[in-house]
């Protein structure tokens, strides 16, 4: 019988968010999501998820979800599909996120686990993904930047946190199909992963933690 847990999902209204408070509330733990608007995904409520509105990157706002969590799923995004311009995009927004999260939790005991992006992670020959052209557009170069202060930030957290950041590969998709998944050194791979795969992986993480820092999450079939 699995202990229940208090999670918070910062972002819970998202393609990510919501296929990992799903997840998280089938394994019978208590959620808690922090989503701007709780009328636009009245199935959280519906669901039995306590919801608590406001802005991620507000600390106060953050810490009215966190205060008691166990865990804390970060799976916010600015905008739910790349914006024509980035012009005026502020390149902190994740690092804000961190640090809101880290002024609201209670102590360095609550794991804090977060979606990454792939475009941080390394290639063979050591450049970083968003440096490549041909695997990245330059044009969104910014939110990659944003993503790697994320984890920047946590590095550089006082309170030493227990956190893992959870990179999906390339090949995250809605429509890919994975049976299971399995947890690997954080370097690119364009494998195709389902959302339920990713929701797995960070889910179980979140309660029953194996690794620190970093990992890439790939299709079980890639294993």
């Amino acid at each position: 019988m699995r202990t229940q847990q208090r999670i918070t999902v910062l972002g819970a209204g998202g393609r990510a968010g919501s296929a990992i408070t799903r997840r998280v509330l089938g394994e019978g733990h208590r959620v808690t999501a922090l989503v701007r608007s709780g009328a636009r995904h009245p199935w959280l409520e519906g669901s039995g998820v306590t919801v608590v509105e406001g802005d991620a990157t507000d600390p106060a706002d953050v810490a009215r979800a966190v205060t008691d969590a166990d865990a804390v799923i970060n799976a916010v995004t600015p905008f739910s599909a790349p914006p024509a311009s980035f012009d005026g995009f502020d390149e902190s927004f994740y690092e804000r996120v961190i640090g809101a999260i880290l002024a609201g939790i209670r102590s360095g005991a609550v794991r804090i686990v977060t979606v990454g992006l792939s475009a941080d992670l390394r290639l063979p020959d050591g450049r970083v993904v968003a440096d490549d052209p041909e695997l990245f557009p330059p044009a969104l170069r910014p939110f990659a930047r944003a993503h790697a202060r994320e984890r920047l930030a946590l590095e550089a957290a006082s309170s030493t946190p227990d956190w893992l950041i959870v990179v999906p590969p390339a090949g995250l998709s809605a429509e890919a199909r994975s049976d299971g998944y399995v947890l690997a050194e954080p370097v690119f791979s364009d494998a195709a992963l389902s959302y339920d795969s990713l929701a797995a992986a960070v889910a179980d993480e979140a309660v029953r933690p194996t690794r620190r820092g970093s990992a890439l999450v790939l299709p079980r079939t890639q294993g």
